[in-house]
């Protein structure tokens, strides 16, 4: 009696969770589609490579300023984490690339276009690949809502601010070249010492949960990692907000998604065996002209 007990408890939770995942999968279904009336009327197609270049450039700044890990095991693994989660964002006409850089300082950065940098002791920090998926996934919503992009007014169709992205590289006056070079500083700035507005960074955590659920992974990973490092009294980037409402927002999400208490993949060991042992060799200038075509160490 106890197998058959056993068995039809099993059934009930395959079930059960499957109905969470479909309820996900079609609120993700709408939210990988839209494109909302505000994003349509400011960026057209023409801005995407505009963008991209932007955030090439910003990323070359910032490797200007902090180490490539030469660990090439690492830098694999952690891109195939996060095509996972690009696969499944908002906007599939960027090709996403992942960076882990060395530093002291427990943070991580997006840059317009698609670049995401992770420091070595971020991921010192993390126990399972759920919680780096956590951090992957809000680095990536900050570019799939182009919260950079808005926050210096770097709009296609809107003249207004340091004009559109299009008039910035594409000038060739002076004029032109130095508004670019100065929304690159003001995008480093933002990034490495100001921080995002706290509504991007709420919007953000949002988004994560769910780009995490539709890739397959635990929605507790980014809880778990940001309640962790709450704790920490030093080495945490300064650029982050209020943890007690970033967790509160997280735990709403999830609540409001319709995938609390679902299980999904956390995959403790092969986080654990993937930072276990480095694997040296390839030249980190070599590697950086991979990742950014045309970038500048």
């Amino acid at each position: 009696m106890k197998p058959l007990i056993l068995i039809i408890s099993f059934v009930f939770l395959c079930i059960n969770q499957s109905n969470y995942l479909y309820a996900a999968d079609n609120i993700g279904h709408e939210w990988r589609t839209r494109l909302s009336v505000t994003d349509r009327d400011t960026f057209s197609e023409t801005d995407l490579d505009e963008e991209i270049t932007f955030g090439r450039e910003v990323s070359a700044r910032l490797l200007g300023q902090f180490k490539m890990s030469a660990n090439k095991k690492l830098q694999k693994y952690v891109n195939l984490v996060g095509s996972t989660l690009a696969w499944n964002c908002s906007r599939p006409e960027l090709v996403f690339h992942f960076v882990v850089i060395e530093s002291s300082e427990i943070n991580a950065y997006s840059t317009p276009g698609g670049y995401v940098f992770i420091t070595t002791s971020v991921l010192a920090k993390m126990d399972n690949e759920a919680e780096l998926a956590g951090v992957l996934a809000h680095e990536i919503a900050h570019i799939t809502e182009r919260h950079i992009v808005k926050e210096l007014s770097l709009r296609g169709a809107e003249q207004t601010g340091l004009a559109s992205i299009s008039a910035l590289i594409g000038g060739a006056s002076k004029t032109a070249s130095i508004a670019f070079s100065q929304a690159v500083d003001k995008a480093v700035d933002l990034l490495l010492r100001d921080g995002y507005k706290k509504e991007d960074e709420i919007q953000a955590d949002a988004t994560a949960v769910l780009l995490c659920a539709l890739s397959g992974y635990d929605t507790s990973g980014l809880i778990t990692f940001l309640d962790k490092i709450s704790k920490v009294k030093s080495g945490v980037g300064k650029t982050y907000p209020k943890y007690d409402l970033r967790l509160a927002t997280l735990q709403r999400a999830v609540s409001e998604q319709g995938i609390a208490g679902v299980k999904l993949a956390v995959n403790s060991e092969r986080f654990a065996a993937t930072l276990k042992k480095a694997e040296q060799g390839s030249s980190p200038i070599d590697m950086i002209r991979n990742v950014i075509p045309g970038g500048t160490p």
